[in-house]
Parts: C-alpha cells; structure tokens; sequence
C-alpha cells in the first residue's frame, strides 16, 4: 500500500460524503427521520464498497483508518476549551438547579449504560454464550453514549487484548443508536406534544428547510471560526491541525515507547487524550490559548468524526454482525428500554421548567450522539429558550472526569485482570449512579415523584384560541 492508495481511500469517502448530502437534501423520506449525511455515507460505503457489492475500490487498510482518525478527535477534545463551569451565586436559584439538574441527568445515564451493559453480558448473556467475551458489555454504553469515536478507540483497545470482533460490533451498535435514537426521538416529540408535555410548540409539523435539508440558506449561514494567525505567516487552519496532529503524534509516539519499554500497551487514543490535556495547559501557561480557536478546533474534530464513521462502517463484515446478532439485539432492546425509563422517570424530574425540551437533549445523546440531542430539541425549542444546550455543555463539562475514566480504564484493567474487573466496573457503576441521584435529590437537582409536569404549549394555545374567539 502506497499514499496513491490512501488517496484513493480518502477522495471515495469525500465523494460518498458529497452523494449523501445530496440525498438527505433530495430524498424525503431521509428529512423525514433527519439521518446524517455522514451516516448515509457510511452504508453507501458498506453496501458499494470491499464487503457489499465490490464496486468501490477501497483498500484493504479502510478498517485501519478508524484506529488513526479516533487518536486525532480525542487530541482535539481538551484543545482551546478555555470555558469554566459557570457559577453562581444562588445556589437555591432557577438557573443552578436547572444545570445541575442537567448534570446529574447526563452524567447518571452515561454510567448507569456502563452498569447495565456490564451486568446484562456477565450475568444474562455468558450464560446463553459462553464464549462472549466479556468487553461486550462495555459497547452498550460506549457506542450509545460515547458515540462513533468511543466505540472506535474501546473497540480498538478491546482488540488489542484479544477481541478481534469489538471494533465491528461498536460501530454497528453505534449506528444502529443514532438511527433508532432518531426515528424514536420523532416518536417521542409527537407522544409528548399530545399529552401536552411541550412548552413551546403544539406540533413538530412546521420545522425549518435547513433541519431538514441539511444545507443552510445564505442569510442563516454562520462563520465557521476565527482567524487567529495572518496568512502572510501561514493559514489558520494549518496551524490548527498542527497543534491537534502534535498531540496525536505525541501520544502515539508514548504508546510505542511503553509497549517497547515495557511489553504493555496502552491504546493510542487515550495518550493522545492526556497530551491533548497538556498542550492546553502549555497553551493557557504560556498564555498563547488566546490564539487557539475552539471553533476552528471544533471543526477539525468534526471532519475526523465524519470520515471515521464513513471508514468504520465501510469495513463492517456482515458475518461479524450475523455472528453476534441475537446478543446485540437483546442489547439494543436493553438499551432503549433503560433510556426510556430514565427519560420518564429521572430526566423528567431533574428540571424545575421545560423538563420535555431539555430532557430531548439527553435521549439523543445517550443514543449516539450529541448531534442528535441538538437537533430533536431544537424540533421542539426553535428559538432555543430552554438552556438546553447551554446547560448540556456544563453538564458534559463536570461529568468529563468520570466519562473518562469510565471509556479509558475498563479495557485496561480487562486485560490485566479479565472477568474481576467487569463484575466491579459493573456493579461499581451501579453503585456511582445511586450516589449522583442521592447527591442529585439531597441538593433537589433530581425531585422524584408525582406526574410528569404540564408544558405551556398547549395552555398558551388555548388561551389564544379564546382570546380571538372572544374578539370576534
């Protein structure tokens, strides 16, 4: 294999990515359940590509390109983020509860998946297949919740400590996740507009051409970034890419020399993660962050994202998938069962107002993406009233620490000491759970009980209705 082959490989992902795009602008039935382009590409790549029909003349390292492109997202992830978790002085005020009542929505879901996974395969599914390897019960949470790039780096490090299959099968749970978290998400917006659980619009019907299109008018469109550096020096963007492709470069060069110093191997995405931490502090150290665009930042993550997912899902063996059918199914039902479960009965109580709108924003996260999150809120907030996505962002803020801890260190510790570590990762995130609803209910972020809150929507509407029949 030589760079005309990486070409290759990269100029048909680029070209499917176009093809897909166009469909979603074209093809109304892909509006309808908003599919990502990125998706869409990804099973054109599957279907036309090496494992599908074969005439598309991918190379045989497509299925290597995931491993690469996941070291670069979670460099990128620390890299520019000078934000600080709001504060504020009323702790008993509106706005605390409502983002910390946010925080403990996502941050228990994430770790309640890590429990539920763990216990259902080590408890339910060994029994009926003995041979299951045990790192299948952390794909539940890493594919649902982590998304595209998590299932990448656990399934590439699950591979490193003996399951082949863990990459093929966190892709497939992960799209799978977003679709379904799509389709049911519509469902749950028309069921919430009916009971009258909305508090800004009364139907889903009447959306922007943009969300559904996917292309966005000119009198809509928003700059990407910031330019940081003159050109007359080098470009932006170039400068950039550089400082996300140091870390990455830094953390695979630590990978190798552990393994070679040691004989251990600790996967690539996760020293890249740590040295995407320590560049941001030399930046923010030597006072040069100032020069760092987050969006631009952003931006770059997010092209690694989309030609991930399009790699990954083209090298999915279906033999892989057929192999482990009935397990993932049973799964997928497990999943969306507790994720409706906690959208009822937790998420519907960890918001003093619009609990609908914001709780949208968590069942799309915790079915893939936080994409998906953005988009059915914003079916039912146009205007963005409900602090959702503000609030999402200090949520995942101070819930980092332990999404981290929870997607670097179980592989790890499997490999060291196999089948202990699932059964106290499973039952230690059962029990981490319990403590973030304790601390959520002693401090009235969570408040359990009583039916789920009336939305305005509807009251708003009559009471318009009244008013002009009273005019007239």
């Amino acid at each position: 294999m030589d760079l005309w082959d990486v070409f290759v490989d990269v100029s048909w992902i680029g070209i499917l990515i176009v093809i897909a795009q166009f469909l979603r602008a074209t093809v109304p039935l892909f509006q309808k359940f908003f599919i990502p382009a990125s998706l869409l590409a990804g099973i054109l790549a599957f279907v036309f590509g090496p494992n599908g029909v074969g005439w598309i003349p991918f190379s045989s390292q497509l299925s290597t390109y995931a491993a690469v492109l996941v070291a670069v997202v979670f460099a990128a992830a620390p890299i520019g983020d000078n934000e600080k978790a709001e504060k504020t002085d009323k702790k008993s005020s509106e706005r605390s509860k409502m983002m910390w009542g946010m925080t403990v929505n996502t941050m228990g879901i994430a770790v309640v998946q890590y429990a539920v996974g763990i216990l259902l395969t080590m408890y339910v599914l060994r029994i009926f297949y003995p041979k299951l390897h045990e790192g299948f019960g952390l794909m539940m949470a890493t594919a649902f919740f982590g998304g595209p790039g998590t299932s990448a780096a656990v399934g590439g490090a699950l591979q490193k400590i003996g399951w082949a299959d863990g990459t093929v099968v966190g892709y497939t749970f992960c799209s799978v996740g977003i679709i379904l978290g799509i389709i049911l998400g519509i469902v749950i917006i028309n069921w919430g507009a009916r009971k009258g659980y909305t508090n800004y619009v009364t139907s889903p019907k009447d959306l922007p051409r943009e969300l559904l299109t996917g292309l966005i008018p000119p009198e809509n469109q928003k700059k990407g970034g910031r330019i940081t550096i003159s050109s007359i020096s080098v470009d932006t963007l170039s400068f950039h890419l550089a400082i996300v492709l140091l870390a990455s470069y830094l953390g695979y060069l630590c990978t190798e020399l552990i393994e070679k110093w040691t004989g251990f191997e600790i996967p690539v995405f996760c020293t890249a993660l740590i040295f995407g931490y320590l560049v941001q502090f030399v930046l923010k150290a030597s006072k040069t962050s100032k020069y760092v665009d987050r969006s631009t930042i952003t931006r770059i993550s997010g092209t690694a994202t989309d030609f991930l997912i399009v790699s990954a899902l083209g090298s999915i063996k279906i033999s892989i998938v057929i192999k482990y059918g009935v397990p993932m199914l049973v799964t997928v039902a497990a999943v969306l069962i507790l994720n409706w479960l906690w959208f009822i009965l937790i998420g519907g109580h960890t918001s003093p107002r619009d609990w609908f709108e914001r709780d949208l924003m968590v069942w799309g996260q915790a079915n893939g993406v936080l994409a998906t999150g953005i988009l059915l809120e914003r079916v039912v907030d146009p205007e963005q009233k409900a602090y959702a996505v503000e609030d999402t962002g200090f949520a995942n803020l101070i819930s980092r620490p332990i999404i981290t801890f929870l997607t670097v260190a179980p592989p790890i510790f499997i490999g060291l000491f196999p089948v202990v570590s699932s059964y106290i990762f499973g039952w230690g995130s059962l029990l981490v759970t319990a403590i973030i609803l304790l601390i959520g209910y002693k401090f009235k972020w969570y408040t359990p009980g009583g039916p789920l809150p009336k939305g305005r929507a509807k009251l708003n509407l009559g009471q318009q209705e009244k008013s002009e029949a009273a005019a007239k």
